[in-house]
């Protein structure tokens, strides 16, 4: 125990002119004043003050560029945890039971300049969200398995639409990051995660990933996008999930690999261009017309007792300039309203009807088409589409 000590708050006041420039020769040599000063909402009486007094008397200055203040843990019961009460959570066995990255999630997903509840089953909550961003990654990392950076491809309007999404999520982060806003950056990275990758690109592309040639231009875009949307997610995961940014960012094919991943640089991208907002403006539209024709379809599937909205055929009136839109995704139209046909209609506002198909079912993709047509493999008859029949060379 020391007895020397002058006063808790002036002496913890004084270490930052005692340990930068050198003032401990070769441990630091980083020039006054500190980027930052954080500590808890107690102390703006406390270390904070009384570190800004004694730095503006003999250097006249502030001795920092920032200061953070945060609020307090509280357990369940919204009592602050404390050695005292000895109600405090232990760090180290919350890694050991739920994981590092999944308590490092915890912190940044709060508002930390309140005081914040931290319990086993706020824990627990997390670790769900922790699966969603981890479940994103492993879809996209999977899809990389043969990924040729030089292959030839052609990217639909959705590719893009993805890519420049993740392009726009970076920059959202970067600033959110600069802000000490963590916790809107882990909204903004689980909603993409959620909303855009999951919900939306991911099904979309499931057939053009197992059902196409491998060596397609629609594939190997596919691929393209999935590479780029995985790489800026590591980037801007690493800071928050350190060991899953790492151990994912080290599977990674075709990349000038670093010896870590905390050596990327997070990158800013550019506003979209002209055309860059149109690719994203059309895919708004479609997602806009298909949340609205998926709730009617919902009751209607209710009421009619079809289990896949696959088996389905749809019928949308609508007007001239959302028809022009839709129609301009051609053949991916039905994937995307995942159903069997998707026909439109010039009319006013939207209707949508709804009617069971009888196209016949590709055994290969499941998918009900026009074009299937039964072949015969080995001895055994099959019905597949035009496009199941090319990627298998029959």
């Amino acid at each position: 125990k020391e007895t020397d000590v002058f006063d808790v708050w002036f002496d913890s006041a004084c270490t930052n002119l005692c340990v930068y420039e050198g003032a401990i020769e070769e441990e630091w040599t980083e020039a006054w004043p500190p980027d930052l000063f954080l500590e808890g909402s107690d102390q703006h009486r406390g270390w904070f003050n009384v570190s800004l007094i004694v730095a503006t008397a003999l250097k006249g200055e502030a001795p920092y560029r920032e200061v953070i203040t945060h609020g307090m843990v509280l357990d369940g019961a919204g009592q602050k945890m404390s050695k005292r009460l000895g109600n405090a959570l232990d760090p180290e066995e919350v890694c050991n039971e739920f994981g590092a990255d999944i308590l490092r999630l915890w912190v940044a997903g709060v508002n930390y300049h309140d005081d914040v509840p931290c319990s086993r089953e706020i824990l627990k909550a997390c670790g769900e969200n922790y699966r969603r961003i981890r479940n994103t990654l492993r879809f996209l990392l999977g899809n990389l398995s043969d990924h040729e950076p030089a292959a030839e491809a052609k990217p639909t309007t959705l590719d893009r639409w993805i890519t420049l999404r993740a392009r726009a999520l970076a920059s959202e982060v970067i600033g959110h990051y600069r802000s000490y806003s963590f916790n809107k950056a882990i909204q903004a990275i689980q909603s993409f995660c959620t909303n855009e990758v999951s919900a939306v690109y991911a099904d979309a592309i499931k057939d053009r990933m197992y059902c196409d040639g491998r060596d397609w231009p629609s594939r190997r875009a596919a691929q393209h996008a999935c590479h780029e949307v995985l790489m800026i997610l590591v980037r801007l995961l690493a800071p928050i999930l350190p060991h899953t940014a790492e151990e994912v960012y080290g599977r990674i094919p075709g990349i000038d690999r670093k010896a870590t991943v905390h050596l990327e640089e997070q990158t800013e991208h550019p506003k979209w261009t002209a055309d860059e907002e149109g690719h994203v403006d059309e895919v708004e539209v479609l997602l806009g017309i298909r949340e609205k024709v998926f709730a009617q379809m919902e009751a209607w599937r209710t009421e009619s007792g079809v289990k896949d909205s696959q088996d389905v055929e749809i019928d949308l009136t609508l007007g001239d300039a959302p028809r022009l839109v839709l129609k301009s995704f051609g053949s991916d139209l039905a994937i995307l309203f995942k159903a069997a046909d998707v026909r439109l209609h010039p009319g006013d506002g939207l209707t949508a009807a709804f009617r069971l198909s009888d196209l016949p079912k590709c055994d290969r993709s499941r998918l009900r088409r026009a074009d299937v047509q039964s072949v015969e493999i080995d001895g055994e008859t099959y019905h597949l589409t035009d496009r199941d029949r090319r990627a298998l060379g029959v």
